[in-house]
């Protein structure tokens, strides 16, 4: 009993090492979320005087502020006991979202951005607010805000999404961006049908598809890609994720010989610029 005694002693003394080293690492991390860890601090940390973080950083504090009001709805999280930490989280995605539509605002003439797949709103409200600093933008919303349907998951891995999301609802959107409301075109149906009921732009600097199907997502780049102008940003949500390779080959197939530069990031997304 007593060498048993001290087995279990020695292994509680290594467990015990084991979290205390971890605990000790925890302390450098500075950002976990989104399937990451990083161990340097990320753009929105500190007192940077940079004009991208102050900006993204405005931006996040609205959307804050709104939900502390209970003027944001997200729908997608309404599990979530904290939600403002969820988002936090997400912090990287969404300062990707933010540089993105940066880079469509100075590198292009138009004033017109595209979502695909806009959900609560969440994604679009970073890119709006770059693009609300020009009072003649317009967001060209697209989204079914219904179930999605076996007649568009049309690969075999799609098929667990067969209705998903049908808790949205366009009105909960539109309240959720109801400060913008002066500036956006909500178009609701499902691609690639809704294009031909739908009010679209003849060109647009930035595009965000976030569908979750392959199908949808080539139409979406079909219908876009010749309205996108040069040097304007197409952001890809689902491109690195596990279980959405179907639609990163649609993606990679689409651009392959197509001018522009492409980058994949960490979070997942990925973003082209055409050239």
């Amino acid at each position: 009993m007593k060498f048993l005694s001290k087995k279990i002693k020695i292994k509680f003394l290594k467990i015990l090492k084991i979290k205390l080293k971890k605990k000790k690492i925890n302390k450098h991390i500075q950002f976990q979320g989104w399937g990451m860890t990083t161990t340097q601090a990320p753009p929105w940390i500190g007192v940077s005087t940079n004009k991208t973080y102050i900006e993204f950083n405005k931006a996040e504090k609205i959307l804050f502020k709104n939900i502390k009001l209970k003027k944001f709805n997200l729908s997608q999280f309404s599990n979530e006991k904290n939600i403002l930490e969820v988002l936090k989280s997400l912090r990287y995605r969404h300062y990707i979202v933010y540089y993105s539509s940066l880079l469509a605002f100075s590198g292009t003439k138009s004033r017109n951005i595209v979502e695909c797949g806009v959900c609560d709103g969440l994604t679009v409200f970073f890119a709006i607010n770059k693009f609300n600093n020009s009072q003649n933008f317009k967001a060209f919303l697209y989204d079914s805000w219904s179930d999605m349907k076996a007649k568009y998951l049309i690969t075999k891995s799609e098929k667990k999404e067969i209705g998903s999301y049908d808790y949205l609802d366009v009105s909960s959107t539109k309240k959720n961006l109801i400060n913008y409301k002066k500036n956006l075109i909500f178009n609701k149906g499902y691609i690639p049908e809704s294009f031909k009921t739908s009010l679209n732009p003849k060109t647009i600097s930035w595009l965000h598809i976030d569908l979750n199907s392959s199908l949808p997502t080539e139409e979406s780049l079909k219908f876009f890609f010749p309205r996108l102008e040069k040097n304007g940003v197409i952001l890809f949500d689902d491109y690195g994720w596990k279980g959405y390779e179907d639609s990163r080959k649609i993606i990679e197939k689409f651009l392959k010989n197509k001018k522009g530069d492409f980058f994949h990031l960490p979070t997942g997304q990925a973003f082209f610029i055409k050239r």
